[in-house]
C-alpha cells in the first residue's frame, strides 16, 4: 500500500494527478476533497492516528517544517460493498463517532463536531466488514 501511495503523490506532485477510483474493491478510500476528488488515500485496516498517515495535509507551522499527514483533512469517502467506517474525532478512537456504510460525498453535509459538521474533522478511522 505504500508504494502505491508514493506513486499517487509522485503523479500529483508532477502534475498528473491520478484518477481518483470510482469504486472500491475493499475498504474504505477517503478524499481531501468533497466529490470524491483531489488527493485520496485507501484504507482496509484502523488507523489509530491520521497524523501517522503520510499524507498532503497537516498543520504547517512555517514555510519551512511543515508535518504533512492526513489528520483533520477528510472531506469525502468512498465505502467498499459490504464495509463500513467508523470514524472518530479525536485519535486513538476517542470523541465523537460516527459509522458510515455508504459512501460520503461531502461531509460538510453530515452533522458532527467541527463547524457543526464532518468536515476536515477526522483523527482516527476504525474500518471493517460488516
Amino acid at each position: 500500500m505504500k508504494r502505491t501511495v508514493l506513486v499517487a503523490l509522485a503523479l500529483f506532485a508532477a502534475g498528473c494527478a491520478p484518477t481518483a477510483p470510482s469504486s472500491v474493491p475493499e475498504g474504505i478510500i477517503v478524499f481531501m476533497d468533497t466529490n470524491f476528488s483531489g488527493p485520496f488515500q485507501p484504507f482496509t485496516a484502523d488507523i489509530a492516528d491520521l497524523e501517522d498517515v503520510n499524507g498532503i495535509c497537516g498543520d504547517s507551522v512555517s514555510a519551512i517544517v511543515s508535518n504533512d499527514d492526513w489528520g483533520d483533512c477528510i472531506s469525502s469517502i468512498r465505502i467498499a460493498p459490504g464495509w463500513a467506517a467508523t470514524v472518530y474525532k479525536d485519535d486513538h478512537y476517542q470523541g465523537q463517532s460516527l459509522t458510515i456504510t455508504a459512501d460520503t460525498p461531502n461531509l460538510k453535509n453530515v452533522p458532527g463536531p467541527c463547524g457543526d459538521d464532518w468536515n476536515d474533522c477526522i483523527s482516527s478511522i476504525r474500518v471493517f466488514r460488516h
